[in-house]
């Protein structure tokens, strides 16, 4: 059977069946039971004694070592700094706790910003080749772009990527960038959600917990060309990303996150009197925070030229 035949098959199997087995308890964490099965599968069916799992973004461990107690003696490695998300510092000691309680050999933690352990990755891999990458740390644009292109030259031949939170629009345009970039990698599977998550009751969030979460991409490195490109949708408008400059290029540029609460009272006002009050397709977001604006996105997709099992 092929890679791109086991890829497939590995995402049916989850979609089907989600996580390979029950979760203890002892795991808890942000991702869809689809997603987490889907790399749970991936790792399981792919690696060999020359490659390796990798993650970037591991908060309390959820992902990471749902991976590694599926995998036996392959190693799975997970690049977090703990510089998010954890306000009381407890996060490392919540992985390495969690670690010993899974009696877990073949997990490990690379304590680093991101981009300092990509760009040193061979000091870590000891020669070995990452087989399975899961995205999951900063998702602005560069962060996601960066996390791409820094991990090419640690890539196994058959490579599979698996991008998180892939219902941000500006996750994807770093995804589509990168792929038309760098044609030797083919995006296989796509999937979206209405909404983040975090927007929903409790009883609504369900339903997303058993799914992607928050959307996915999946690519491939296709070094022999086998299948035809896919990109995932993006806005042709780039002026959002244009507005980039305008943020940098400010007195107080460090000031603007914390400047949205006012945006959003004053928004109201400037949209009235504003060249964009006629706009047709202004873009207004529902939630406070982490509008995803994916409503049109949602279920799955191939790519046609990906082979059956």
């Amino acid at each position: 059977m092929s890679y791109l035949t086991t890829i497939k098959r590995s995402i049916l199997e989850s979609i089907q069946d989600g996580l390979l087995s029950e979760e203890t308890g002892v795991l808890t964490g942000l991702s869809g039971e689809k997603l987490v099965g889907t790399l749970q599968r991936l790792a399981k069916n792919t690696l060999t004694e020359d490659t390796v799992y990798l993650e970037v973004g591991v908060y309390q461990g959820f992902t990471l070592l749902s991976v590694a107690k599926e995998i036996g003696e392959r190693k799975a490695y997970g690049i977090d700094n703990f510089a998010f998300f954890d306000r009381e510092g407890k996060n490392f000691g919540i992985v390495k706790e969690r670690i010993e309680k899974l009696g877990l050999t073949n997990a490990f933690i690379i304590n680093k910003d991101y981009e300092d352990a990509l760009e040193n990755l061979d000091k870590e891999l000891n020669g070995k080749k990452v087989g399975v990458y899961f995205i999951d740390g900063p998702h602005d644009y560069r962060s996601q772009l960066m996390c791409l292109a820094l991990i090419k030259p640690f890539l196994a031949d058959n490579a599979v990527i698996l991008v998180d939170d892939s219902n941000y629009r500006h996750v994807r345009q770093a995804n589509r960038d990168f792929l038309v970039m760098h044609p030797e990698f083919k995006m296989v599977f796509e999937a979206y959600t209405s909404v983040h998550p975090l927007n929903l009751e409790e009883s609504a969030r369900a339903e997303h917990k058993k799914g992607w979460w928050d959307g996915v991409n999946i690519i491939v490195k296709d070094p022999a060309n086998e299948l035809t490109p896919m990109y995932p949708p993006t806005l042709r408008d780039r002026s959002l990303y244009e507005n980039d400059h305008a943020v940098h290029s400010t007195k107080h540029p460090e000031v603007v996150p914390y400047a949205f609460k006012l945006v959003n009272w004053v928004a109201p006002i400037v949209y009235k009197f504003s060249k964009l009050k006629n706009k047709k397709d202004v873009i207004r977001g529902k939630y406070k925070a982490m509008n995803v604006y994916s409503e049109k996105l949602v279920g799955e997709k191939y790519n046609d030229s990906l082979p059956n099992p």
